[in-house]
């Protein structure tokens, strides 16, 4: 798809009726867009689908993607909608208070955030943080939620690769962070005595997902959960956490004790 047929579709679906016909106008306008008609050699959209309903959005996020993709052109894409911005970039730049907070491919901002703010930014639902102690025993490194090691029947701990925790060992004091997709659910009378008990505090239907919000004491943690498994407020839950996947920050700078 060439730059002058992406804006004739804008304008032929500016030009229909309904809901949406105000939000279209604007897009077939856009300079950004028909500066693509000239094919220049860097291009800046500002925000050019904020206007947009979300069905034109998606629809008009993978054109520019691919179009981009075609012709080669350096693009600086600015947006507050961070799916825009893991969708469609080779590379992330994140702005805290006017400030560069990370730069860096989607995948290394999602998988290896460098900061607290990167890592409760990227991702949505977003990961869960909490301080937490990491401890060794032997050759295993634990990460323990602080208050709670004490709860006999509810623990919180989770076993992290040597690897991984060797990098963070001398720290005790720690940030921890995992994200909802890398906590597993489990009924409390299930087979398996594995894991932490909590407790579900709230379900929210997501379609292809539910979100559940897990208590254990005074900490709340979000895990994406499979919808067919029957769940109610109340329920008892073990949760099980992939220690591959655990995240740890030095809680006073807030940096990342694994990626420097």
């Amino acid at each position: 798809m060439g730059p002058q047929l992406i804006l004739s579709m804008a304008e032929e679906r500016s030009a229909r009726g309904g809901r949406g016909r105000a939000q279209k106008m604007p897009f077939a306008s856009h300079s950004s867009f028909r500066a693509l008609v000239k094919e220049p050699s860097l291009l800046l959209f500002d925000e050019p689908l904020s206007n947009l309903d979300a069905r034109l959005r998606l629809t008009m996020r993978s054109e520019i993607k691919r179009l981009q993709l075609d012709l080669g052109i350096t693009s600086i894409y600015v947006t507050h909608d961070q799916v825009e911005a893991m969708t469609m970039a080779d590379r992330i730049a994140v702005m805290q208070e006017g400030k560069l907070q990370a730069y860096a491919p989607p995948d290394e901002l999602y998988e290896r955030p460098r900061t607290v703010f990167i890592a409760g930014f990227v991702g949505n639902p977003p990961m869960n943080l909490f301080d937490a102690q990491l401890t060794r025993a032997g050759d295993r490194y634990l990460v323990k939620r602080q208050g709670l090691e004490m709860a006999a029947d509810r623990p919180l701990r989770i076993e992290l690769p040597p690897g991984r925790g060797i990098k963070a060992a001398a720290s005790g004091e720690v940030t921890a962070g995992i994200r909802p997709e890398d906590i597993t659910l489990s009924p409390e009378a299930g087979a398996s005595t594995e894991g932490s008990l909590g407790e579900v505090f709230v379900v929210e239907p997501l379609g292809r997902d539910n979100l559940v919000d897990v208590r254990i004491d005074d900490l709340h943690l979000f895990v994406l959960a499979d919808p067919r498994q029957p769940l109610k407020i109340g329920d008892p839950v073990r949760l099980q956490f992939d220690g591959a996947k655990v995240q740890l920050f030095d809680p006073e700078t807030e940096y990342s004790l694994l990626w420097t």
